[in-house]
């Protein structure tokens, strides 16, 4: 199984820390709409996302929950057990597109943790990488207008799924954004005649990935940047402690979208 980890924390950690975690995990099926946690409930399992994509949400009504933050290859279900391990965060965490994910008990996931201090530094980087996510997105949605959030969501969750071609609805999108479908629809009409996007029924393909990134606000520039020098740092790390070296031809965390640099004075 160790030759075939496609989650990118795993690749970043050694051969032996790989082979320790690996061997408590199982790999699974994630479906569409599967609650991997619910609301105010102690987090059974642990996932290494393979494949996918994975919303966490926040409640914010009675039955309702609005989308804060994505999880795809690139990132962990259930991060905030390294905090408080038998805690029950106030998300619930939901598949909204198939895909494979290697999981672990969250019992043996603490306890393994202990002794694999590579993962364990890859994971708190990634949760000050979630952290950054989170913060610049709710700044996202307080701010800026529904055109620009999209774009950001669509952008972040190119990068998590490491694909063009997404399997996501009108009325998905609406739901995690905390809108109309109706509003969502005619966003992406728009983006469609800029030439950015095309859309099918039950897929949106992003077309020219540069050209949607112009047109979103700086907060998807900040959060794939973050993401990039916290986990970076961690492979780096991890190379130098082993006495590996570190090739141009390794690859990538996320996908390239843009050389854009965040604003320091964005908000």
């Amino acid at each position: 199984m160790v030759e075939e980890v496609r989650n990118k924390l795993l690749r970043l950690i050694p051969a032996d820390e790989l082979a320790g975690i690996v061997g408590v995990c199982e790999r699974i099926q994630l479906r569409r709409h599967q609650v991997l946690h619910h609301y105010r409930l102690p987090m059974e399992y642990v996932y290494f996302v393979e494949s996918g994509l994975v919303s966490v949400a926040a409640r914010v009504d009675q039955d309702k929950f609005v989308e804060v933050w994505l999880i795809g290859s690139e990132g962990l279900v259930g991060a905030p057990v390294l905090l408080a391990a038998k805690s029950a965060p106030l998300h619930r965490r939901t598949v909204q597109v198939d895909g494979e994910a290697l999981r672990v008990k969250t019992s043996d996931f603490s306890k393994i943790l202990e002794n694999l201090p590579y993962l364990r530094s890859v994971v708190e980087r990634y949760l000050a990488a979630v952290l950054v996510q989170t913060s610049q997105s709710g700044a996202c949605n307080s701010y800026h207008d529904l055109r620009q959030r999209l774009v950001r969501w669509l952008l972040v969750a190119r990068s998590s799924l490491g694909t063009d071609n997404m399997p996501l609805t009108h009325m998905m999108l609406a739901e995690l954004l905390g809108v109309r479908r109706a509003s969502v629809t005619e966003c992406l009409e728009g983006l469609q005649k800029e030439g950015t996007l095309s859309t099918r029924r039950g897929c949106i393909t992003v077309e020219d990935a540069v050209g949607l990134s112009k047109l979103s606000c700086d907060c998807f520039s900040l959060i794939e940047y973050e993401y990039r020098r916290h986990l970076l740092l961690a492979d780096h790390a991890s190379h130098r402690e082993t006495g590996a070296t570190i090739t141009s031809t390794s690859a990538p965390i996320l996908p390239t979208t843009s050389a854009r640099a965040p604003s320091r004075t964005s908000g």
